[in-house]
């Protein structure tokens, strides 16, 4: 039999350092379960990781281990146990237990723990260190475009679901000659301790591979790595498959519940969170190939569009890439910048699928949030907003805050330890803490006033908002939607184009794209009012006309339509002066405009607008 592993209990060094204690407390108190913060860091982690932006494979596999493997665990891992006894017990209690239960955390196509062993030795040029951020370090960053992992918080949530603290580590990672290297280290987190015959320990452990005359263990690597993988019984990496896998050790999940049950809670997390990586690309691939087994059984993830709320958030997510309607962009003023588009969605409440028991789902009876997201489409957090006052219909929105690395790198600093929020107060002063808190602020106001969108929506008075009556009317109609094709007038002159007149190549005129602002109560049916915003530096005046049109399968019918009961009411100003009852209204030249079209549709249908412009030239 291979020689077993060797323990090395750390001790302080004469510079200090880190507790183990202090450590486990470095993630701070998540407002998420242990067990949804472990599986959100763990994605994020391996999203990081990526090779390719598709194709990534990530598992949770919950399992009792088999007596063989229990028997390699016992006599060549932990043959030998920390010095101290409160660490010691708790793998032993483990080990003697009828049971031995244990959550696997697979990724695959990722790069794998890579670059140095040793915290005191520099990687190479272009070299990862990974290995050493994950196993060594403490509170590492990922140096990733986009990347949310920070080694040092999310790892210290593995050791806290683990009622010893203890984590194995099994990676395959390739050379800089594209090799695969086998490492493979068990980690445990005690309680710092004075010793006489061992010294002042800090309570970090690591089971690997003596070395001669140094005060370190390095993983186990080669072919002996891939025989205790084997034995252990963990994932096959046979050909180089590179990857990491995470073997938690006795997960403290409550006594009350199965592991089924535990499954269909990771079932859950994993589709709350992470629904936008398992929408496929252009190609048919899924970002992320996800996967839940418990005891040799998989549990069939389902598919987000088909899973109620989540196919409204999947509408929005898509009308947010693609430029669909009811798009909202959400600006900074001071100073002028871009922060992200949000759109929202609304339609029929369907019968939930509750994978738990609906008092402890994830999942909102009725849909009444803003998905938010940074440009890795991970789901940092929704934002609850008000019901629609119908119980048949539902909404849901997603935010998506602008790529410029300046933005981006905004509301990345806002994240907490367990990117699970942004908070801008925790920010220095700065236009990046001023991005986030503007933002926020917009959102929560879009998500308090969407389904009462008029004058004192978010009041918070008991008396019902006047806009109320005029909702209930719609009852189940679908969203309002502004323009989704551009109009016809001079080429490049329509709605949402560039540039318009005289001067190839120059933005000299724009009309912005009609946001829907407010539904009312008319004299006729419902009144929806339109916002078109007018920037005019071409010195001649623009013409816009207006079209209204019905709704129709999700989008605005022909205005040859002559089915259509809709019809165009006035055109007003900011203050809602009424300008003019033509659906034609001249913008002035050298000025910027913001004007107010105003139509009428029945109450059991939907509408929107369309409006062209074209330029007057004497």
């Amino acid at each position: 039999m291979p020689e077993p592993l060797t323990l090395h209990a750390e001790c302080f060094k004469a510079a200090g350092g880190m507790t183990a204690d202090g450590m486990k407390k470095l993630l701070g108190t998540p407002a998420l379960s242990l067990l949804d913060t472990v599986i959100r860091e763990t994605v994020q982690n391996s999203w990081d990781a990526r090779r390719e932006d598709f194709g990534v494979g990530y598992r949770i596999r919950l399992r009792a281990l088999r007596p063989k493997e229990l028997a390699i665990l016992e006599e060549e891992v932990f043959a030998e146990l920390p010095p101290h006894q409160s660490s010691a017990m708790g793998i032993r209690e483990f080990l003697d237990a009828d049971r031995q239960v244990v959550m696997e955390i697979s990724d695959w196509q990722t790069a794998g723990l890579g670059g140095p062993v040793r915290a005191d030795r520099i990687p190479e040029r272009g070299e990862a260190n990974d290995f050493v951020n994950f196993v060594r370090n403490m509170g590492a960053r990922r140096d990733v475009a986009g990347g949310g992992g920070t080694y040092g918080y999310g790892k210290s949530s593995l050791y806290q679901l683990s009622r010893c603290s203890t984590v194995l580590i099994d990676t395959v990672t390739l050379s800089s000659k594209e090799k695969p290297i086998n490492r493979f280290i068990a980690c445990h987190l005690g309680e710092a301790r004075d010793m006489r015959k061992h010294g002042r320990l800090t309570g970090r452990h690591w089971w690997g591979t003596e070395v001669e005359d140094e005060d370190v263990v390095d993983p186990v690597t080669g072919q002996q790595a891939a025989r205790l993988r084997r034995l252990l019984g963990l994932p096959d990496r046979d050909d180089g498959l590179t990857g990491t896998t995470l073997v938690v050790l006795d997960p403290d999940f409550d006594d009350g519940l199965s592991l089924e049950d535990i499954g269909a809670q990771i079932q859950e997390a994993l589709l709350w969170y992470f629904w936008p990586k398992m929408l496929p690309g252009l190609d048919g691939e899924l970002p992320i190939e996800f996967e839940v087994e418990i005891d040799g059984e998989v549990l069939p993830l389902p598919a987000p569009e088909q899973f109620p709320p989540l196919d409204l958030f999947v509408e929005a997510y898509r009308c947010v890439k693609d430029g669909g309607p009811n798009l909202y962009d959400i600006d900074s003023e001071r100073p002028i910048q871009h922060l992200g588009k949000c759109s929202i969605r609304r339609g029929f409440r369907q019968p939930r699928r509750y994978l738990v028991p609906e008092g402890e789902s994830l999942l909102p009876s009725s849909s009444a949030h803003i998905a938010l997201m940074r440009p890795v489409e991970l789901v940092v957090k929704y934002v609850e907003g008000t019901q629609l006052p119908s119980d048949t219909v539902e909404w849901a929105g997603v935010f998506i805050c602008n790529d410029d690395p300046e933005v981006e790198q905004a509301f990345a600093d806002a994240e907490p330890p367990a990117h699970d929020d942004w908070i801008p107060d925790q920010m220095p002063k700065s236009w990046a803490k001023t991005y986030v808190r503007v933002a926020l602020s917009r959102l929560k106001y879009l998500a308090t006033s969407y389904a009462y969108p008029g004058p004192g929506a978010a009041s918070g008075g008991s008396e019902q908002p006047p806009l109320a009556r005029a909702a209930d009317r719609l009852g189940n109609c679908i969203p309002i939607f502004g323009n989704t094709r551009a109009g016809g007038g001079r080429p490049g002159g329509g709605v949402g184009g560039g540039s318009g007149g005289r001067g190839a190549g120059r933005r000299q005129w724009h009309i912005g794209e009609p946001r829907f602002r407010r539904i009312e109560e008319g004299t006729d049916g419902v009144e929806a009012v339109f916002q078109i915003d007018v920037a005019n530096s071409s010195g001649h005046s623009l013409r816009l006309v207006a079209t209204p049109a019905a709704v129709m399968d999700g989008a605005l019918a022909d205005a040859e339509d002559d089915d259509q009961d809709v019809s165009f009411i006035c055109w007003e100003d900011e203050a809602g002066t009424r300008l003019t009852t033509s659906t034609g209204i001249v913008a002035a030249s050298n000025s910027d405009t913001t004007l107010f079209a105003r139509i009428a549709f029945p109450d059991d249908g939907a509408a929107g607008i369309r409006v062209t412009a074209t330029e007057q030239v004497s």
